[in-house]
């Protein structure tokens, strides 16, 4: 078999790696269980949620929104890095085998968003993978720069602009919320036919993806896969490569002034721009403080503790669609209908629940074989059925 399309070794793994996509796993569906169980989408949270329900959405706001997406972002560029090196060390030409496994990803995406959860990310990514394969041949620097400034610099002019409309204007930066869209969304989810669910589905994932959220997308994505296959070019994230101090530091200063711009709607105003610069600018920084956290974790000798959490990790397209089929099961009428009908301190106990089945599930799996159910088709789709690469996908 082929070395570059070989499975990593497990002890050529980077520890790091796979526990950051286990960590952001847990985040995510934090962030969507929100979304699960209420219009979220749709409503100003500090108006909708009862008293009780209140304190617990603004810490997921401030500790998860927007924090686990950019680390998701950032590991699949580089990925998408580790594979272009793999390739080109043993002279292979790797961008289209590249595009067709980003072409399956983008398939895969779409029928998780249309037929599962509208807030799906896959797509996404397949796409702004798709435009990054031509840049791929640039230098780490230039990448990791380039992804920074293409992310911070149009966020903060849209800050700025919000800003001074919100000193014009202080009546149309005010959250709101968009009743008719949220009442369709709770009689829909909660009462509707799979065809009804599914039609809502869409037009949840428009409101998002469609024209007029193409670019908010595009800046909040594409600079981050970006910036990550920067990092794997230069190896900063490579064993000993960056010292421990180096990274506390990193952590204390993106913690510090995350967290800050985080709580900004919460010390100053509950209005657009500071909301804005939690969602973006706040929660980038943060998610940096992050990725430093578990790098300090490696360094200190603690991946053995968090093995469990990497091996959820190894099976990220796995956990992550089933972690949206398990919740509209739950929440969505075909399911157990209880759209609209938890509050917030269940479905965090839901979160917890599902990430550690999950993780035990991930364990015994892995175990018997190489990747996730859902990691083994995407590699046996991308690849043609190429019985020399396939060969060792079960263990033993």
């Amino acid at each position: 078999m082929a070395e570059w399309a070989a499975p990593i070794r497990e002890k050529r793994r980077n520890p790091a790696i796979d526990i950051l996509r286990g960590f952001s796993l847990f985040g995510i569906l934090m962030v969507n269980m929100l979304s699960f169980l209420s219009p979220y989408l749709y409503i100003n949270p500090y108006d909708w949620f009862k008293a009780e329900d209140r304190a617990i959405v603004t810490w997921i706001e401030v500790f998860f929104q927007s924090s686990f997406y950019p680390i998701f972002a950032f590991l699949f560029g580089y990925g998408l890095m580790v594979q272009k090196q793999r390739a080109e060390r043993a002279g292979v030409e790797v961008y289209q085998f590249l595009f067709r496994r980003l072409s399956v990803l983008l398939v895969l995406g779409l029928a998780h968003a249309w037929l599962i959860w509208p807030g799906d990310i896959l797509a996404a990514y397949a796409v702004f993978g798709m435009m990054l394969l031509p840049f791929l041949k640039l230098g780490g620097k230039v990448l990791m720069f380039g992804g920074a400034a293409l992310f911070f610099i149009p966020h903060l002019l849209i800050s700025f602009y919000l800003m001074v409309m919100a000193i014009r204007s202080p009546d149309a930066s005010l959250l709101y919320t968009d009743w008719r869209n949220a009442t369709a969304s709770l009689q829909v989810y909660a009462n509707g036919s799979f065809i009804d669910i599914t039609k809502r589905r869409w037009l949840d994932w428009y409101a998002v993806y469609g024209p007029s959220g193409t670019w908010h997308a595009f800046l909040s994505v594409f600079p981050l896969i970006m910036a990550g296959a920067g990092v794997c070019r230069e190896g900063w994230l490579t064993k000993r490569r960056i010292p421990a101090k180096k990274w506390l530091l990193f952590f204390c200063c993106c913690f510090a002034f995350g967290l800050f711009c985080k709580l900004l709607p919460v010390i100053v105003a509950p209005i657009l721009p500071f909301q804005y610069i939690r969602e973006t600018i706040g929660g980038v920084i943060l998610s940096g403080a992050y990725v430093a956290l578990i790098e300090l974790c490696v360094k200190h000798r603690l991946a053995d503790f968090l093995r469990p959490v990497a091996m959820a990790g190894r099976m990220s397209l796995s956990n992550y669609i089933s972690q949206s089929g398990l919740a509209s099961l739950i929440f969505y009428a075909y399911g157990l209908g209880l759209y609209g009908k938890l509050s917030v301190s269940s479905g965090v106990l839901l979160v917890v629940l599902i990430f550690l089945m999950q993780v035990l599930v991930s364990d015994i799996w892995l175990h018997r074989f190489r990747y996730g159910p859902l990691e083994w088709g995407w590699r046996r789709l991308s690849y043609r059925n190429d019985k020399k690469v396939l060969r060792c996908d079960v263990k033993g």
